[in-house]
């Protein structure tokens, strides 16, 4: 039995939404017997991207990479496999979407959420990592004058949320270095357009910059 069969036949396979361009499912171990080193029995997810072969094979080599790193908060890869299509395979993070989330919350969770979110990014930004090869700036400088390890999408439905506590982010293809405020940017972005401008202090606030926002680098990043 190759691969994709066991995950075929020994787990339920349950479609999420997502991009129109990718497929993704949340799976839940369902065989009778006890697993082995192959069949992992916490719930996985299997993405793949359907317009490129190439993306899923590359945020599976992110996944693995970060893994490597020992950065926490961020998918654990279980495996990869690829014949006329590609999926990758990995430990379902517990909970929902923050964006998800956060529409049914009530105002106190809702900024509760979003200064966990700050702090996560924060504690993301300075993580210390050794020649990381993915590189998202041009060396000449401009706008990117502030370089630190960072996520590349940070909006609020790849933050995953369970029980009011963040447990980590996922779509990681675009992870590596980058300016702090793109994902600043993309995060304030993410929480006007879902909850509103008055919801943003939040999230400044538990990244600890509230009062102190480069206003200039904040809008030029929100449109690119």
């Amino acid at each position: 039995m190759h691969t994709f069969e066991i995950y075929e036949e020994y787990y339920k396979w349950h479609p999420l939404e997502g991009e129109s361009a990718t497929e993704i499912y949340y799976l839940e171990y369902g065989k009778d017997d006890p697993p082995n080193q192959y069949e992992p029995t916490e719930p996985l997810i299997a993405k793949s991207y359907t317009d490129d072969i190439k993306k899923t094979r590359r945020e599976h080599k992110r996944q693995l990479w970060l893994e490597l790193n020992g950065v926490n908060g961020v998918p654990k890869p279980v495996t990869y496999y690829q014949e006329e299509y590609a999926y990758l395979f990995y430990i379902a993070l517990p909970g929902v979407g923050a964006d998800e989330f956060l529409k049914e919350a009530d105002d106190g969770t809702r900024a509760s959420i979003l200064k966990q979110a700050g702090r996560y990014l924060s504690a993301l930004h300075k993580t210390k990592v050794e020649d990381c090869p993915f590189i998202f700036y041009d060396e000449a400088g401009g706008m990117h004058d502030d370089i630190v390890f960072g996520h590349g999408d940070f909006v609020l439905s790849n933050l995953i949320v369970n029980e009011s506590y963040i447990t980590g982010s996922v779509d990681v293809i675009n992870i590596g270095m980058r300016d702090r405020y793109v994902d600043i940017a993309s995060m304030a972005k993410s929480i006007e357009t879902l909850l509103g401008q008055e919801y943003v202090d939040h999230f400044f606030d538990g990244y600890r910059i509230l009062g102190e926002v480069d206003e200039g680098k904040l809008e030029y990043f929100k449109g690119h």
